[in-house]
């Protein structure tokens, strides 16, 4: 094992060895020194000295008994004060070192507790440990110094503090150039300083006020209007989305009976991960969805007067189809399709709809951007990056409509991730279908990181580029868009509650570059020819990432009555 890390560590009667594990040469008499990693930093050390005794002596019972077990603590002094909160309660350094008293016992020991299972955690263990005696003391008082003198500690703990005085700075800088930016985007934005806005802002004023009860059945501690709905978001980027006029008719539209649903379509029932709070989130996005399906279904071709051919609607990413088997129960005169790259989920999709009785839902392997089948509705649920982009021009060139909730837009670009790529060459040579573009000009690397589109059908194919449309590609290059996008997938770090801080002043500015980031998707499909609202999802508590982008084909606004603010078009 190749390991460098250098530390003081000691036992509660060890002479205050400074044990250095190093990869570099060693002679035989080291290897009585036994390396183990991977343990939980919260345990104290000395449980940690326990454990692993008895895990040694279960493992190999003939083998001698080691001579010490050094366990670093977390540590103390300078170090101390500059831990991070994702350190807060840490207890040990993650390693220990364990003296035998020559080089085979070392080495048996080594390969028995390689791979040992201690506390569910499966421990890294090798010989060959280099030690170097210290002149006495307490090792504590060392810390990670290695023998540093007061002055040298000091020293290094001033520059510390200096760096992290110059990244506060940089990141102050940063932020208030994303906010001049993120200012500068709404106010050119086409609807912004629109009556339709201004009235759209005024009524959500009133509306406000209103109050109902429309989440006590999930006993939701939110506000109504939810943790983005402040003064500052209805003045800013909030004035350009779209909201309910009438909260009791939203739920009334999004409401879904569960105690009817069929189990293995219950989102909460068939959440296996997550626990209970997981599968309520589940279900409040699966009404969000529904509302905008239900106040639209004369549109759509649903419901007793409906179309006369029964409408497809399909849901692009559909994982094992928490999301496309509710509303398959709730609309048995429409088609389902559930795509997803992922087999497994499929297999588990189909295996769902045919546990709840669902014999309009199908299911399919493959990849957003090469589905060729029908759809009249196109639903994606936190479909991440790019894929979201693949699925609005998949509608857009159908003339389909569309609601989506996009995810993690931090990892957009123009060829979507890297990983995709690899499996999208992987399925295309399962099919034998080579890359299905004849251009021919050996730039295979180029092709494998663009997102192209292609519907079938003799539809043209569609490549996605970002910024995705005329209003923001008139205001930032496409660098400064990444970083927009990368700030607007920030929801917290270790250590951090993602709600906590996505909600809160920490958040603001990532709230705003999210929503423009969303604006842009609108706005190009607005280009294109549709009318288009962007929405929150009904409920507070269906999670950080509510965004819902709504799209009808110009000329059909079936939202108007239910919601007010800017006009479906633009």
């Amino acid at each position: 094992m190749s390991t460098r890390c250098e530390t003081v560590v000691g036992t509660a009667a060890d002479d205050g060895a400074s044990v250095r594990a190093s990869g570099a040469a060693r002679d035989d008499s080291g290897e009585r020194y036994v390396y183990v990693g991977n343990l939980d930093f919260f345990d104290d050390p000395d449980d940690v000295r326990r454990y692993l005794a008895a895990a040694l002596a279960r493992a190999t019972p003939a083998s001698p008994v080691p001579s010490s077990i050094a366990v670093p603590g977390w540590g103390s002094g300078p170090r101390v004060d500059q831990r991070k909160r994702r350190d807060e309660g840490k207890l040990n350094r993650g390693f220990a070192v364990l003296e035998f008293a020559d080089a085979d016992a070392g080495r048996a020991a080594a390969a028995a507790l390689d791979g040992a299972d201690v506390n569910g955690r499966a421990l890294r263990s090798s010989p060959g440990v280099t030690v170097k005696k210290n002149d006495g003391g307490d090792p504590s008082d060392d810390d990670d110094n290695g023998g540093e003198d007061e002055a040298a500690a000091l020293a290094r703990a001033e520059r510390r503090a200096h760096n992290r005085r110059q990244r506060r700075r940089r990141k102050q800088r940063d932020a208030a150039a994303l906010e001049e930016r993120l200012e500068r985007l709404m106010r050119t934005h086409p609807l912004w300083g629109t009556d339709d806005r201004a009235a759209g802002e005024a009524r959500r004023f009133v509306e406000a006020d209103s109050s109902d009860d429309r989440y006590d059945r999930y006993d939701d501690d939110d506000d109504d209007d939810g943790w983005w709905d402040d003064e500052t978001w209805r003045e800013g980027w909030g004035s350009l989305y779209s909201v309910w006029a009438s909260k009791d008719d939203a739920t009334g539209l999004g409401f879904i009976d569960w105690a009817k649903c069929p189990p293995a379509a219950d989102p909460a029932g068939s959440n296996k991960r997550g626990g209970a709070a997981r599968g309520t989130r589940k279900r409040l996005q699966v009404e969000s969805f529904r509302a905008v399906v239900s106040a639209a279904a004369t549109t759509l071709g649903l419901g007793p007067g409906g179309s006369k051919r029964r409408p497809t609607i399909v849901d692009f990413g559909c994982g094992t189809g928490n999301l496309l088997l509710p509303l398959a129960a709730q609309h048995p005169e429409a088609d389902f399709v559930g795509l997803d790259l992922n087999p497994r989920s499929i297999d588990l999709l189909s295996a769902r709809a045919r546990d709840a009785g669902l014999a309009n839902v199908a299911a399919r392997v493959g990849l957003i951007e090469e589905y060729e089948g029908r759809c009249d509705l196109a639903l994606a649920l936190h479909v991440c990056g790019s894929g979201t982009d693949a699925v609005l021009l998949q509608a857009q060139a159908r003339g389909a409509a569309f609601v989506v909730a996009p995810c993690c837009i931090g990892k957009l670009r123009d060829g979507g991730l890297k990983s995709v790529a690899g499996m999208k060459n992987a399925i295309s040579t399962a099919d034998g279908d080579g890359d299905g573009n004849g251009d021919g000009d050996g730039d295979g690397d180029w092709r494998d990181d663009t997102l192209v589109v292609r519907p079938g059908g003799g539809m043209p194919h569609l490549t996605v580029i970002h910024p995705r449309s005329r209003w923001m590609r008139g205001e930032v290059q496409r660098p400064a868009y990444m970083d927009l996008a990368a700030a607007a997938d920030w929801s917290g770090h270790a250590g951090v509650d993602a709600m906590e801080a996505f909600t809160g002043e920490l958040g603001r500015l990532p709230r705003a570059a999210k929503a423009a980031v969303e604006l842009d998707r609108g706005a190009a499909a607005a280009e294109a020819g549709y009318g288009v609202r962007m929405m929150k999802m009904l409920h507070p508590g269906a999670g950080l990432k509510n965004d819902v982008i709504v799209g009808f084909p110009r000329g059909a606004d079936p939202l108007r009555e239910h919601v007010f603010g800017p006009d479906a078009s633009f």
